[in-house]
């Protein structure tokens, strides 16, 4: 339906005003002006739409025109206005209520409205008023996940009285709190006075939900009081606020006995002192006799001045209603019996039901994999490429300690090849070998590790060593030399050796810094040099002129 265009624009500078002094007035209380900011935002637009049939696309319409005018503020989107919407449907009397209570007292959490007001407030005007101490974050959850408003209220006061985020409530909401609260069997209304007995059933649940703990068949009472000590912060929470944690299997001394509560708590808000025991099976009537004496002992010896008697509080894993009221019947000690709820293994009635874990694992991996982007694919190739390598590992890379360390140890190579080669000295007339860097020489196998040292440490990384035999007797005048370099070659993360016109110049071996040079390594080189000179030779000798042989 289409609206006058001046209809609807004295609409939206009525609220870009009330906007405006919204945030002049933010200073004094931002959360209290922000509600009603959105209270009056919303009841406009429910006039509006029954008065003038306003719809969906003139909602869209505000939002855009909102935001334009206040760009920096946030919260005019089109959800959050149809929040406004059903805020304003779900108190009516919001607005009205927080004006008494700012005109009356700026400080007071609760308002009492004069009696010709109250006549014509419903529901509760006094929840109305506390809406006001719940953030807007709480508001919109309460009006998504519960829509009852008996049990909306009771979830607005339980979070005030509480201080609950809006992350707990959600808990207690999902847990389905006012369905359990005060419903545990208990004789508190005999064994207490009665303007404390209301409180104290209030207090306690029934069932108490452990859906935080796992449990199999076999557990045993310490299994259950093991996990809910470990998931202490959970189980505070499912008791409830004002509950201070004093200890588990809590000794107590009487004659020649000791016993041992499960758990023990102080109540800071009762001044009183929960005992608290931990039942796997069915309530029996010999629980509430066991209470009553743990319960006179915590009396006798714990309660100081000032405080009340103890309470107790068994929790078992189900019980007969009937049977409880019977065994607390004549009992003087308060004592409450309560369900509770864990997370148990599966039936074996239904197990067979369900996929096993493999059937799972093999959908879940095909629902994967056709999810897969390609370039996913590819890399999940490329890591299965990776898995087959069987490689080394890089774990060090070159610093001067470790090539200094490693160049100290190569004399046992050089000496190594020099005694292979005295086998082919005798087929020349002379030999001669030499270590060699770019600006320095040597020919002395003890001086050679200094040398390469220093040129190292001057970064130069050219490091070779040359053998030369001179002069092939048996060859006279068609006589020739041969001989070989050996180099050694320091990378980041490798070193390794070349041997110059041998295997394209690549490194006919290579090692990590972290492996150790073994003697198999210098077998494997000796052999290289070795058989490189003797292929040497046998070419040279085919070339021979017949005459010369």
């Amino acid at each position: 339906m289409s609206l006058p265009q001046n209809s609807y624009g004295n609409i939206l500078s009525e609220l870009k005003e009330k906007i405006r002094q919204a945030r002049i007035r933010a200073s004094v209380g931002i959360n209290i002006e922000l509600l009603q900011l959105y209270w009056e935002i919303g009841n406009t637009i429910v006039q509006q739409q029954q008065q003038e049939g306003w719809g969906t696309k003139v909602i869209d319409t505000l939002a855009k025109d909102l935001k334009a005018e206040f760009p920096d503020i946030k919260g005019f989107s089109v959800r959050n206005l149809k929040y406004m919407r059903a805020f304003a449907e779900a108190y009516p009397l919001f607005n009205k209520l927080v004006q008494i209570q700012l005109a009356e007292n700026q400080s007071t959490g609760i308002v009492q409205a004069p009696p010709a007001q109250l006549e014509k407030i419903e529901p509760n005007p006094f929840v109305q008023a506390e809406l006001a101490q719940l953030s807007w974050y709480h508001h919109t959850t309460l009006l998504d996940k519960v829509k009852d408003p008996e049990t909306r209220f009771f979830y607005i006061q339980e979070t005030i009285q509480n201080g609950w985020s809006r992350d707990v409530m959600v808990h207690q909401i999902e847990g389905g709190l006012h369905k359990r609260i005060g419903q545990l069997s208990n004789n508190f209304k005999n064994t207490v006075a009665p303007a404390q007995s209301e409180l104290i059933q209030q207090l306690f649940k029934d069932p108490y939900k452990f859906d935080f703990i796992y449990l199999g068949k076999e557990a045993k009472e310490r299994d259950l009081e093991d996990a809910l000590v470990n998931q202490l912060t959970k189980f505070l929470l499912e008791l409830g606020q004002h509950f201070a944690f004093l200890g588990r299997q809590y000794k107590m001394v009487l004659g020649q006995n000791e016993y041992f509560y499960d758990l023990l708590f102080y109540h800071t808000r009762l001044k009183r002192y929960i005992v608290i025991e931990l039942k796997i099976d069915e309530f029996k009537p010999e629980y509430k006799g066991k209470m009553d004496l743990y319960l006179n002992l915590a009396d006798d010896q714990l309660k100081q001045q000032g405080d009340e008697k103890s309470i107790g509080l068994i929790l078992c894993k189900t019980k007969d209603g009937l049977v409880a009221e019977y065994a607390l019947r004549d009992s003087t000690n308060p004592i409450g019996i309560a369900e509770y709820k864990i997370n148990e293994m599966l039936p074996e009635s239904i197990r067979g039901e369900l996929p096993s874990i493999e059937d799972l694992e093999t959908q879940i991996e095909k629902e994967y994999e056709e999810l897969k982007s390609p370039s996913q694919k590819r890399l999940d190739a490329l890591k299965d490429k990776l898995a087959k390598l069987k490689g080394e590992e890089i774990q060090d890379r070159a610093t001067h300690p470790i090539v200094l360390e490693l160049i100290k140890n190569m004399p046992s190579l050089f000496e190594a090849i020099i005694k292979q080669m005295e086998e082919l000295e005798p087929l020349f007339v002379s030999y001669m070998c030499g270590w060699h860097t770019s600006g320095e020489s040597t020919t002395d196998i003890d001086k050679f590790s200094s040398v390469w040292e220093n040129e190292y440490l001057n970064k130069n990384k050219n490091l070779s060593f040359s053998y030369m035999l001179n002069g092939f007797r048996k060859a006279g005048t068609d006589s020739f030399n041969t001989g070989f370099e050996l180099q050694l070659k320091f990378d980041t993360y490798w070193y390794g050796f070349v041997l110059i016109n041998y295997n394209n110049q690549q490194p006919f071996i290579k090692k990590l810094y972290h492996e150790q040079f073994t003697k198999e390594d210098i077998a494997l080189i000796t052999e290289t040099t070795f058989g490189f000179m003797v292929n040497d030779i046998e070419k040279r000798v085919e070339n021979i002129k017949p005459e010369s042989r």
